[in-house]
């Protein structure tokens, strides 16, 4: 039976949001916002795959897409459970495999912490137990989403970063929700090199944009 506080919490879900599933609308058959089926379905897909120094586990599209969203900008912070066990198992083995030094999450501005409440990378890495280091986000940006252009992307993140971490000899993974243009990272592994010697920089993210693979 439930308690009070677990029944107030489920009715204030299914008042805020529709009882459905994330990635295919059915009606849900679980905790969370992801049915038992698609969860299962994802699980599959849920290998650690790269491209050179870019590892991720999705393609960015369909449900993965929807789920991303749905977590980042609609507020549905449980979506993390469900990712955190998706991810899980590919994310610790490329800790191992690459020797993993420090893990530091893309931080968000101070704009989109106050839209969201949350850093969705941070709280992901947290309900997995992975201890993480910061680096400051100076400036708030445009949405990246909302610039098609790869170059206004770049141009939209630099200079945006700042870096006190000693990383000199360090093997450094740099964490993200979705790699698409891969220009926040870019602007982010510039501000670490300039500072730090034999840094040796991977990336890891939830999805990846197929273009970004293809090219």
């Amino acid at each position: 039976m439930l308690n009070l506080k677990e029944a107030i919490k489920k009715s204030l879900r299914f008042l805020l949001f529709d009882n459905s599933c994330t990635s295919c609308h059915n009606t849900l058959d679980r905790e969370g916002f992801i049915c038992s089926k698609c969860l299962k379905n994802l699980k599959r897909e849920a290998y650690l795959k790269n491209k050179e120094n870019f590892f991720y586990v999705f393609i960015y599209e369909k449900a993965v897409r929807q789920i991303i969203a749905d977590y980042k900008l609609r507020n549905r912070k449980d979506l993390a459970k469900d990712l955190a066990y998706l991810i899980q198992k590919p994310f610790f083995q490329l800790l191992e495999r690459e020797k993993i030094d420090v893990v530091i999450p893309v931080p968000i501005s101070d704009e989109r912490m106050l839209e969201r409440g949350f850093n969705q990378i941070e709280y992901l890495l947290e309900l997995l137990s992975v201890n993480y280091k910061k680096i400051q986000r100076i400036k708030d940006t445009k949405h990246m989403y909302s610039l098609k252009d790869v170059k206004k992307r770049a141009k939209n993140v630099k200079n945006v970063f700042k870096n006190k971490l000693n990383l000199t000899d360090k093997n450094v993974l740099i964490v993200d929700d979705v790699v698409t243009s891969g220009a926040t990272i870019r602007s982010i592994c510039e501000e670490l090199e300039k500072t730090n010697e034999n840094i040796n920089i991977k990336v890891f993210s939830i999805a990846m944009a197929r273009h970004f693979i293809n090219n």
